[in-house]
């Protein structure tokens, strides 16, 4: 084998006898083998790191009948990349003194009936509900959280109604999420 770790003795010597064995065992002996491999290079000084994604919220928008639900979540991550500028209780201070997750057009006539913002060790996430009196006039809704939260890089959205579903990402220039002509009545 051309590795630059060396193998240990006693891997070798499984990997030899594994060799015989039938397919399943060879597979569970392959298993411990990178196992240990990887136990072996961390002690030489190797590190691997995984890339850390920008500062992202989750927002799911949910609209069924006259509601428009909107609930996001701030993963462990993402806080930890945020805290580099904006301390923990900052963060979520500024989450809970927003107004709006997001802001459906006047048009739609919502009004807020339920916000909350929850911290959870190293987790924050809330809700907002709104109430349209005429939920057909929802053809986009802005996204506010980048007011509350300057450093974070994108959202990802899922829109879903009672006919429809939507992936799509909201980034700091284009903040809004549009729901596709004909959905809602």
């Amino acid at each position: 084998m051309n590795m630059k770790t060396k193998i240990p003795i006693v891997i070798k010597r499984l990997i030899v006898r594994g060799q015989a064995l039938p397919g399943k065992v060879t597979l569970k002996l392959f298993a411990v083998y990178l196992l240990t491999l990887l136990a072996v290079e961390s002690r030489a000084g190797i590190i691997l790191h995984r890339a850390v994604e920008p500062a992202r919220i989750g927002l799911d928008i949910s609209i069924s009948g006259e509601n428009l639900t909107l609930y996001f979540a701030l993963s462990e991550e993402s806080l930890s990349v945020l805290k580099k500028k904006m301390d923990l209780e900052l963060i979520y201070s500024q989450l809970q003194r927003i107004h709006y997750f997001a802001l459906p057009p006047a048009a739609a006539h919502c009004q807020v009936i339920a916000l909350q913002v929850n911290r959870e060790e190293d987790q924050i996430s809330g809700y907002q509900t709104f109430h349209c009196k005429s939920p057909g006039q929802l053809k986009y809704i802005d996204v506010k959280l980048y007011e509350a939260l300057p450093d974070l890089q994108a959202i990802d959205v899922w829109l879903t109604t009672e006919n429809w579903q939507n992936k799509t990402v909201v980034y700091p220039e284009k903040r809004q999420v549009s729901i596709k002509s004909g959905i809602l009545r």
